[in-house]
């Protein structure tokens, strides 16, 4: 479709020269040999998971999904490299996941009974899930969990690809607790490595883990930094220069003065103590602007910022332009990303939203807000 026609209303950009050097970067980072499983669940944390899979199809091992429509959708779009489902799946499906080469997360026997049925004559290929302490999933790395993958091991229509737990606090300053679970991963596998049992790639580490814990091992999990955004405000952020990926923008679809004394938007909790000039934007929380924007964030309209007035509705907002010459019907507006040496960063959106940069992305949903490529 015509990138003109997508750009009329409120529409989502990728960067895609930002994300390959963000990916490049993490490469670069990581010792030779190591995998990377670039994470794609939640349509790539908003910036879209079949173009992403595309862009990044030749120069990583595995994609992680967060469920099997996940991985169908990739499989549907012609992604043929290895795909995980890092959650639960039915295990009604588990005849489909075999049929199209998909593996899943097993943390319970009975799903890899299921799994091993379901193989036929084939092997199942799957990953085991072991929990170090996210409390989450996976077996416990304890002599039960040994067992338990023991006899999976033994299945002989189960062929396991890779062995993987998740940090918990991997993005905070103080490592204690990352190193207690990079300490007990490695010698949970070190035992079942000694006991001959075969588990495939070993792979621990998510994007903080990347940046800041020697635990590579065979593969890494390359997910919030392959979008620019960093882990949390406590990672070094020296180590690896990121590019955001990402920018939300929409037009202003009216502009009108108001006197002094004017209520703006549901509730009226903005009353304007001057005459007023406000431009109506067509965008609001049906477009992943976050509510709590009302009355405190901003947006960049000719390379300035315009304070957000009023409460922040389902398909429009308003902002105060008084002190911005020129804005007129059509104009671009940025709700994350840059205007000239004006920039509105994810985390700016996401601290005012009292939130973390995750969930704004991932409210960057289709097919409200159509995705425009470019670089």
């Amino acid at each position: 479709m015509d990138n003109r026609l997508l750009m009329t209303r409120t529409w989502v950009e990728i960067d895609r020269g930002a994300l390959l050097q963000n990916h490049g970067r993490v490469r670069e980072m990581l010792p030779p040999g190591c995998g990377i499983m670039a994470v794609v669940k939640a349509d790539a944390y908003g910036h879209g998971a079949v173009e992403v899979a595309g862009l990044l199809s030749d120069r990583v091992e595995c994609f992680g999904v967060a469920s099997a429509y996940e991985a169908f959708e990739l499989r549907k779009n012609g992604i043929e490299n290895d795909i995980l489902i890092l959650g639960g799946t039915s295990k009604e499906l588990f005849p489909e996941l075999v049929a199209c080469g998909i593996m899943p997360s097993v943390f319970d026997e009975g799903a890899a009974e299921a799994l091993s049925a379901a193989a036929g004559d084939g092997a199942a290929p799957c990953f085991i899930a072991v929990d170090t302490g996210m409390s989450r999933i996976g077996f416990p790395d304890d002599t039960n969990g040994f067992e338990s993958i023991r006899r999976i091991a033994s299945l002989g229509n189960i062929a396991i690809k890779g062995i993987f737990s998740h940090f918990a606090r991997a993005d905070e300053a103080d490592k204690t607790s990352a190193q207690a679970q990079l300490t007990r991963f490695r010698r949970f596998t070190s035992r079942l490595d000694a006991a001959g049992i075969s588990v495939g790639l070993k792979c621990l580490s998510n994007s903080a883990g990347i940046m800041e814990l020697d635990a590579a091992f065979d593969m890494v999990r390359e997910g919030i930094i392959l979008y620019g955004i960093y882990p949390s405000d406590e990672v070094d952020r020296t180590k690896i220069p990121l590019r955001p990926v990402l920018s939300l923008k929409t037009r202003v679809e009216l502009v009108k003065t108001v006197p002094p004394g004017t209520g703006v938007s549901y509730g009226h909790i903005s009353v304007t103590e001057r005459t007023t000039k406000i431009a109506t934007l067509c965008a609001g929380y049906a477009d992943g602007v976050p509510r709590l924007l009302s009355n405190c964030g901003s947006v960049l309209i000719r390379g300035k910022r315009a304070p957000i007035i009023g409460r922040v509705c389902m398909d429009q907002m308003m902002v105060d332009v008084t002190d911005i010459p020129g804005v007129s019907e059509n104009d671009i507006a940025t709700i994350i990303g840059r205007d000239g040496d004006a920039y509105i960063s994810v985390d700016e959106v996401a601290a005012e939203a009292e939130t973390i940069p995750y969930e704004v992305l991932c409210s960057l949903s289709r097919p409200r807000l159509p995705r425009v490529y470019i670089g």
